[in-house]
């Protein structure tokens, strides 16, 4: 375990070494951190799209009143829907965590530069303005709460296909028409 923290001290001093001042480590971290936020937002997107998808698809094989197999149909196509959301949602969940994780390591560098070498040294005028009132550019983790969403999102349509896949179970069992 040692030499694995070894390894990453070494990379990061060489990595270090890259750069000509510490402003150019600074945009480097900012153009990571945008980078990944891009792609969380990419990937939540594409799963949130996917979900809707999925969500009408349900709604509609529910409305389906056909009295010779509606209720089969009811109970097989619906419940299908939402085997297929809960796995999607299960999916997401490893790509969206690795981007947030990308992020927050991303913005620990950029917390650890601002601390070494003096945010007044690195930021002019203009760029202090980046970091809001109350925040502190070098441990401020503000960043983590507009990530939730992204992380939330998954976990929370996971649960709600769950729950209408074990309805359209309960539906068919009681045998609502």
């Amino acid at each position: 375990m040692a030499d694995l923290k070894t390894l990453l001290l070494n990379r990061d001093t060489e990595v270090a070494e890259v750069f000509e001042s510490a402003k150019e480590r600074l945009s480097f971290y900012r153009s990571e951190i945008h980078f990944e936020s891009t792609l969380l937002a990419s990937r939540t997107s594409s799963y949130l799209s996917s979900q809707s998808f999925l969500m009408i698809a349900f709604a509609s094989s529910m409305a389906n009143t056909n009295p010779e197999w509606g209720s089969l149909f009811r109970l097989v196509v619906p419940s299908l829907l939402a085997a297929l959301g809960l796995i999607t949602s299960l999916h997401a969940v490893p790509g969206i965590r690795a981007s947030y994780d990308v992020i927050e390591r991303w913005h620990r560098k950029q917390a650890e530069l601002l601390q070494t070498e003096g945010s007044a040294a690195l930021l002019s005028n203009h760029q202090s303005a980046l970091f809001g009132e109350g925040d502190n550019p070098a441990g401020g983790e503000r960043y983590k709460r507009t990530l939730l969403f992204s992380l939330r999102t998954p976990i929370i349509f996971g649960s709600v296909w769950a729950l209408l896949g074990a309805f359209c179970i309960v539906l068919y069992v009681v045998g609502v028409d």
